[in-house]
């Protein structure tokens, strides 16, 4: 704190600081190990939580302080490890159901919601499709950690209302083309291909639908996601064995362009496109020469790296949902002590270039707890 008195004098009294911070004394959940380097990053992860938990989960204590989906879906993973509870999720989601609030006085088309709540921009990105299927995922893996049927029942007419807005933009195979509006894959170059078929974007509407037909008891959607999966299989893999990114329409006709992400090849997995037995070839590619250690190798120069957000967290994902659990600690480990010991709190990108505190990252209780 600095106190710069430009004109007369001045006398303080009674300086004080106060931490706003999720209460210590309801999270429950302790590191047991014995590896310093994972007490560390433990102890910045639980430090990143409790700065962006404090009523609804925030991006960043710094400089936005707002309510992003997708981030959401991460920490609400958090918050039942850490308390047992979903108190601070219920109230994030419940913001994003209010019936009058959006369509008429923002400038969100009808269905859509806001990628962030409180605070809606003005500025022509106000709405990011992707988040919004994000919102989908985690209303259903909410139902599984409260019980809470109530607002999955709330939420039903809003949900149809967003697939009603996505359907508008299926393409005669049933892809999504030319979405408006600020199409997220991820901090990388793998947002650079999200037009004119993304399949990143896909692969998540794919997992949208099913998550929607599992919530509403709707077999046609889940019939629906799929087709889908087969579809983006079907299309996007390249004779490489990675799956390319998106498909441009040249002269009324799509075509793959065969450009690579490693955030897409996460994707592929997360979202259930691809799995290790059918993709095995690629999936060890992925597991051994990518990650942490492709920083040192440089393998594959030609598939562009992963972030943070979100494409190194699905892939940490994957690695736990397959039982590879040695070589997820090994890029726990590689991917945030670094962090940890620069600032003791985990970022939005792999370097601090960007938010160095972001409440997503806390996701690393989640795997260590598992």
């Amino acid at each position: 704190l600095r106190i710069a008195v430009r004109y007369g004098k001045a006398t303080v009294r009674g300086m004080k600081m106060f931490k706003i911070a999720y209460p210590s004394r309801l999270i429950r959940a302790r590191y047991c190990g014995g590896d310093e380097g994972m007490q560390k990053i433990y102890d910045a992860a639980l430090e990143t939580f409790a700065a962006n938990a404090v009523d609804i989960y925030m991006d960043c204590p710094s400089r936005e302080r707002a309510g992003w989906l997708c981030d959401s879906f991460f920490t609400a993973r958090v918050e039942k490890v850490l308390t047992g509870g979903s108190r601070v999720e219920r109230a994030f989601l419940e913001n994003f159901l209010m019936p009058d609030r959006f369509g008429e006085e923002t400038y969100l088309p009808k269905g859509m919601l806001p990628m962030c709540y409180p605070a809606d921009t003005w500025d022509g990105n106000q709405y990011i499709p992707n988040w919004a299927m994000w919102y989908v995922l985690e209303l259903e893996e909410y139902r599984a950690r409260s019980g809470d049927d109530e607002l999955i029942g709330q939420a039903r007419e809003r949900m149809y209302g967003l697939l009603s807005w996505f359907r508008g933009y299926e393409n005669a195979d049933g892809l999504l083309e030319s979405l408006p509006g600020w199409v997220f894959v991820e901090w990388s170059r793998a947002n650079e291909l999200v037009q004119d078929v993304n399949f990143p974007t896909n692969m998540l509407y794919a997992s949208m639908k099913e998550a929607l037909g599992r919530l509403y008891g709707d077999a046609d959607l889940m019939r629906e996601a799929s087709e889908l999966r087969e579809r983006i299989r079907a299309l996007s893999r390249t004779g490489s064995g990675f799956y390319a990114d998106n498909m441009q329409r040249r002269n009324g006709v799509l075509e793959n362009t065969g450009i690579c992400t490693e955030a897409c090849q996460y994707y592929a997995f997360f979202c259930g496109v691809a799995t290790p037995e059918q993709d095995a070839e690629l999936w060890v590619r992925l597991r051994d020469e990518f990650g942490s250690v492709r920083t040192e190798t440089g393998a594959y120069p030609e598939v562009a790296p992963a972030n943070a957000f979100i494409g190194n967290y699905l892939r940490l994902e994957l690695l736990q949902r397959y039982g590879e659990t040695e070589r997820m600690l090994e890029d726990i480990r590689g991917f945030f002590l670094p962090m940890a010991e620069k600032t003791g709190t985990l970022w939005e990108n792999m370097t601090p270039t960007a938010s160095c505190n972001h409440g997503f990252a806390s996701h690393v209780l989640v795997w260590l707890d598992r």
